[in-house]
């Protein structure tokens, strides 16, 4: 699983913090765990999605999230898997820190192997918030997405000054599609992260 290296400058060195978002609170220790502050518009824009009653699957749960601020909004039912048990540790305490109005469960394991304990057709929603792995996850996840379902992905590419990363990244979910197939899909880039890399989102519906 992903952590950041830190170099300690000057101030109190401590990793631990507790950090505030849209609403929501969450119990963070830099030193175990991925996390980026920078997404947190990111993650309110998918939040407003959701409705109330919907199934959601997070395949990559981290701290929570994308999870609980689902979950603080609407009277959703959302599994929020992880490999890392440090995150999942954490998410568990920024559960009970927020008061959701849905409810959120963890599974500590790799998203792979977590959803064969779900039936096909599961999910109304699922999320796939990890850059350079969920296009890789992404034909595990679609037999569970219920029909008119919709997908969450997030992938790093590169694109020249001529080419459109949104169209870059559409172009390779699309040939992982089989049977199912994409209806409609919306994409923005999130942001830069290198020269002429970027960070994309894809929201699709799928068939």
């Amino acid at each position: 699983f992903r952590l950041c290296e830190y170099i300690h400058i000057a101030g109190e060195n401590r990793t631990v913090t507790i950090h505030r978002e849209n609403g929501c609170i969450f119990h963070i220790d830099l030193s175990l765990v991925h996390f980026s502050p920078r997404l947190a518009h990111e993650r309110m824009l998918v939040a407003m999605k959701v409705k109330d009653g919907e199934i959601v699957l997070n395949m990559f749960g981290g701290v929570g999230t994308f999870s609980i601020e689902i979950a603080k909004r609407v009277t959703a039912r959302v599994f929020t898997v992880d490999i890392n048990p440090d995150a999942v540790r954490l998410c568990l305490a920024n559960i009970l820190s927020n008061h959701v109005r849905g409810e959120v469960a963890t599974i500590l394991a790799d998203a792979k192997e977590s959803l064969s304990v779900f039936p096909i057709a599961t999910f109304d929603r699922i999320l796939l918030p990890l850059p350079g792995k969920s296009i890789e996850y992404l034909p595990l996840a679609i037999p569970y997405l219920k029909p008119n379902g919709v997908i969450h992905l997030y992938e790093f590419i590169n694109a020249s000054r001529k080419e459109d990363p949104v169209e870059g990244v559409v172009k390779k979910v699309s040939l992982i599609f089989g049977r199912r197939k994409m209806l409609t899909y919306e994409g923005r880039i999130v942001k830069s992260v290198g020269p002429r890399r970027y960070m994309v989102s894809i929201e699709i519906v799928v068939e």
